[in-house]
């Protein structure tokens, strides 16, 4: 089986003005996204942001949450953002998985806006499911999937043409299409991981 990681990106990313931007850290992103992939065994989850100052905050909560009160008293949020890595950016969330596995992961973008080329959550399941990517030795994967949210209003085309693949959009029953990334994101594992 192939291995899921995850990235939240922050940096560069669309205002409401379509201007590229780097966008605030929001704790609750990290609590809930980190969450959802511990119960659908996604790991590690990257939080990338740009700025030194952030990345600092983010490392904080994370430290309170791992290693400080909050690991006493709440073991369960413990055990989700101790799967947590925080980076400067997508090329450092590669690199880091490349050391882990040895091979460079294939970025998945999504998005909540239709498009040409566009992967269905029942095809990338099956990919994700696919017993013959597991190394012959051992349980280690040879192919891991790195899925990659954007915050604001989107992520840039630059960050988007890193993609190897491109998941389909969320709909629901209603024209509304405004989910915050971290509904998105337990949504989407749901489909892709849930049994």
């Amino acid at each position: 089986m192939a291995k899921l990681s995850i990235i939240l990106m922050h940096h560069p990313m669309h205002d409401k003005e379509g201007k590229t931007v780097a966008t605030s850290l929001t704790a609750i992103d990290l609590h809930d996204i980190s969450r959802s992939a511990a119960t659908y065994g996604a790991s590690p989850v990257y939080i990338a942001h740009p700025s030194v100052v952030t990345r600092r905050l983010a490392e904080t909560m994370h430290h309170f949450w791992s290693d400080g009160y909050g690991a006493i008293y709440n073991p369960n949020r413990k055990e989700a953002l101790d799967h947590i890595r925080i980076v400067s950016d997508l090329d450092a969330a590669i690199h880091d998985l490349s050391l882990l596995d040895g091979v460079e992961p294939q970025v998945v973008a999504t998005s909540a806006k239709a498009g040409e080329g566009r992967t269905s959550f029942p095809e990338f399941s099956k990919l994700l499911a696919d017993k013959s990517l597991s190394k012959t030795t051992g349980n280690e994967a040879t192919v891991r999937y790195l899925l990659m949210f954007g915050t604001g209003w989107g992520m840039t085309d630059t960050l988007l043409n890193r993609a190897q693949l491109f998941l389909e959009p969320i709909h629901g029953p209603t024209e509304y299409n405004h989910l915050s990334v971290r509904s998105a994101c337990a949504i989407m594992l749901d489909r892709l991981l849930g049994v």
